[in-house]
């Protein structure tokens, strides 16, 4: 606890004697206590991803060597493997990536990794020849076996992603909300697959 002191100024010698007597506790008296101020980093530290339950193993070795768990918990949410999960954009112009959680690590220094399965928004799925492709919903993204590994405090939060055979009807969006996959995306081909049912057991 901090002591915010105030200037005390005399009027006589009488009054600096009893000031000198009462000690500290004229002090305590006088000033104001304040709350202990907050560390930024001890802050900041309170709010980084951190790993829950038992390690699962090891991976690398020397600076590079990871431990390797099944759920993280960041900004009082926990986020196991195979979640769907949105992550923050580098600019507000961007919109947030979509993962679904494939591993989580951490860091001999400490820092907690999320290694992510992505979904293409279709705007961003390049198609070989140029234009663009052709979507029924605004809700539908592409799979891609495209994986990217960035600091699990980029995740903003759960989603919801609901995978359908490509000669089956969207769910109604009232129903169902969230984003829709009916076709999985080839990055090194540029070119678009349908998923069958057979796809989703």
């Amino acid at each position: 606890m901090k002591l915010r002191k105030f200037a005390q100024i005399s009027t006589s010698e009488e009054e600096e004697e009893e000031e000198e007597e009462e000690g500290m506790s004229t002090e305590l008296e006088e000033g104001e206590i304040l709350p202990p101020e907050e560390d930024e980093d001890e802050e900041a530290s309170q709010e980084d991803p951190k790993p829950v339950g038992k390690r699962v193993r090891f991976s690398g070795e020397g600076s590079e060597k990871k431990s390797h768990y099944k759920v993280f918990e960041f900004s009082g949410n926990r986020y196991t493997i195979e979640d769907p999960v949105l992550l923050a954009p580098e600019t507000k112009e961007q919109k947030p990536d979509i993962v679904i959680i494939k591993d989580i690590t951490q860091t001999i220094d400490g820092m907690v990794m999320v290694t992510g399965q992505l979904f293409y928004h279709p705007e961003d799925a390049k198609k070989k020849g140029g234009g663009n492709w052709q979507i029924g919903d605004t809700r539908e993204l592409f799979y891609s076996t495209h994986h990217v590994e960035v600091p699990a405090k980029c995740v903003m939060h759960k989603c919801v992603v609901h995978f359908i055979p490509a000669n089956m009807p969207p769910p109604d969006c009232r129903k169902h909300p969230g984003f829709i996959v009916r076709q999985i995306y080839d990055a090194a081909e540029q070119k678009l697959w349908k998923i069958i049912e057979k796809d989703l057991h």
